[in-house]
């Protein structure tokens, strides 16, 4: 009986962090989820790695139902250690930008990143993201 309330607990609401995300510390893990919405309105949880570019995190993906999602409404959440922290994305087009990306997730995740995508840096995805403090309103 304890452990089904236990579970009960653990599937209950995730709490919202009221003062913004601590790049420092995202950085020290492999990943983390983001959390987007579906068309239909439910939440997609998704783990994602992430890199620190210019003190803030940046993303990276093909084309993927979650940023599908973050096209259509670029606000999201950043799932850390059980806390959610609101952010917003800001779409990278240039190529400079995007390599400079690239070389931030060689330097995080070293050799896999490498043998995981061979392809010249500003290349390695279709897309990229910068993820910004807060949402925009």
């Amino acid at each position: 009986m304890l452990f089904v309330a236990g579970l009960a607990c653990a599937s209950g609401p995730v709490p919202v962090a009221q003062e913004p995300i601590d790049w420092r510390a995202v950085d020290d893990r492999r990943s983390l989820h983001i959390v987007t919405v579906d068309p239909d309105g439910d939440e997609r949880v998704t783990r994602i790695w992430v890199a620190i570019v210019d003190g803030e995190g940046t993303l990276r993906t093909g084309d993927s139902r979650w940023w599908q999602n973050l096209e259509r409404d670029p606000n999201c959440r950043i799932r850390l250690l059980g806390i959610e922290y609101p952010v917003r994305v800001e779409f990278v087009m240039e190529h400079e930008e995007k390599a400079r990306i690239d070389d931030a997730f060689v330097e995080k995740y070293g050799w896999l990143e490498r043998i995981l995508f061979r392809q010249e840096r500003g290349e390695t995805h279709e897309n990229y993201a910068r993820l910004h403090r807060g949402e925009v309103p």
